[in-house]
């Protein structure tokens, strides 16, 4: 083969070459710029991570305020209470993020609740008289542990350090709680003597309520209830952003309650009469009107005409006596609270630790 022939040959050659060269570079650079605007129209705010989602642990502790809703209400409407009444409670946390919206909760409580009838007016309408001159009042200090699952408004597509600046979320559950109702012995048994001359005994003590049968549980009547109880926890939150590991919250709770012995008032009166003559404590915090001093106050009561039970030995027929004023009694079978079930609501600080903060944000070159 002649010079002149094979030249044209090897140029053919070395072009078809060159020309594959090009387009494996051109392929590997848009195969760089795919993956790269890929990742990028995954990015769902805060640092951008190379998964999609990665699970992470937190806990913390929460201040809470614990607030009464029942029998010992000021008032029959939905949700009135007194804030007075609010004390300071704690609470440990610990929870799993699993998704980019949910998470699961663990958690235990802990508060104090109060009610007081002489927080209703007793110059008011509807119930308030009434409910001032029946002077019944307790306190219930609250252990609850609760399980449920953590909704939020705004998904987390990163790990921990992505989480939004700020987040909202719904809370849904199940909880048992220990609570045992106590109320405070007044310094004098006045269903005996009006003017306070027979003392009470264990005057001045917070005593365990459910324990004495105040509605004559211990004699048959009225409805035993127990220590331990179950309830349904709904709240709302919302969580700021302060670092990678840290955030903090304000949550809103409502229990839903199933029994309607929280302030240990549900049935009915019970003949004075039924209890024995060692059971004067529960007689005496059975029925507390012809007390003069507001329990948790310990104001002068002023009580309504007409609004008072009657004593006599105990057993019905003489006429009870306050300040100098006749009223009428009160049959014994009168309603003492209604039957609605009780609830309680839940205010809660909350400070979130993040336990597993591991791996950083991605840096594209």
């Amino acid at each position: 083969m002649r010079l002149r022939h094979l030249f044209p040959i090897l140029l053919a050659l070395l072009l078809i070459t060159m020309s594959e060269d090009a387009n494996a570079q051109r392929k590997n650079k848009y195969q760089k710029y795919k993956s790269k605007n890929k990742m990028i129209s995954g990015y769902r705010g805060g640092g951008i991570t190379i998964s999609r989602f990665r699970t992470y642990y937190y806990g913390g502790v929460t201040a809470n305020a614990l607030n009464y809703f029942g029998d010992l209400a000021p008032l029959e409407g939905a949700a009135s209470t007194d804030i007075s009444f609010t004390r300071p409670g704690l609470g440990l946390f610990y929870g799993y993020k699993f998704h980019h919206s949910m998470a699961v909760r663990a958690a235990i409580n802990y508060g104090r609740l109060f009610g007081d009838d002489s927080s209703s007016d007793p110059s008011g309408v509807g119930s308030a008289p009434n409910r001032y001159a029946r002077n019944l009042s307790f306190r219930n200090d609250i252990k609850e542990l609760s399980l449920g699952l953590e909704i939020y408004l705004l998904p987390n597509y990163g790990g921990p350090q992505s989480r939004p600046p700020l987040n909202a979320y719904i809370f849904v559950g199940a909880a048992v709680y220990h609570h045992e109702p106590k109320g405070l012995v007044p310094d004098a048994d006045y269903q005996t003597a009006i003017d306070g001359s027979v003392a009470a005994p264990q005057a001045g003590e917070w005593v365990n309520l459910r324990e004495l049968g105040t509605e004559g549980q211990n004699y048959g009547l009225g409805e035993e209830y127990g220590a331990f109880q179950f309830a349904i926890p709904l709240a709302v939150g919302g969580e700021l952003y302060l670092n990678s590991k840290m955030s903090i919250g304000l949550e809103f709770g409502y229990r839903k309650l199933f029994f309607d012995h929280l302030d240990d008032v549900s049935g009915t009166y019970a003949d004075l009469g039924i209890f024995d003559a060692t059971d004067n404590l529960a007689r005496i915090l059975s029925d507390r009107a012809a007390e003069p001093i507001a329990v948790m106050s310990g104001d002068t009561r002023d009580i309504p005409a007409g609004n008072i039970r009657t004593y006599s030995g105990f057993a019905g027929g003489a006429t009870f006596y306050h300040n100098g004023n006749s009223y009428t009694g009160l049959p014994d079978n009168d309603r003492r609270g209604s039957s609605d079930d009780d609830s309680y609501f839940m205010t809660q600080i909350r400070f979130t630790y993040i336990f597993d903060n591991s791996g950083g944000k991605a840096k594209f070159r």
